[in-house]
């Protein structure tokens, strides 16, 4: 949940002072509609996939503690590889 609330603050401010471009192809037109737009639909698949885990963590924790980490590490080399490709293709 960390990683993906800094992603979304970070990733408004960053685009409204326009130091960045959004890569992800389903955000990208919610982004250029507004940053508000992106935050709230952003924010809602967040906090969905909080009560997901939530509820499921009452049946099967390890599994929720598991599943949330292979998770952030996903997240984190989709980011870093969209990062280098944006820098790539921008700088």
């Amino acid at each position: 949940m960390f990683i993906g609330f800094t992603d979304l603050v970070m990733t408004a401010v960053l685009h409204s002072q326009g130091l960045i471009i959004e890569l992800n192809p389903l955000m990208k037109p919610l982004i250029e509609h507004s940053e508000w737009s992106f935050a709230f639909v952003k924010g809602l698949t967040l906090l969905a996939a909080w009560f997901v885990m939530w509820k499921h963590s009452r049946v099967n924790l390890a599994f929720v503690r598991r599943m949330a980490l292979i998770g952030s590490g996903v997240y984190l080399v989709v980011w870093t590889v969209w990062f280098v490709i944006g820098s790539i293709t921008v700088g």
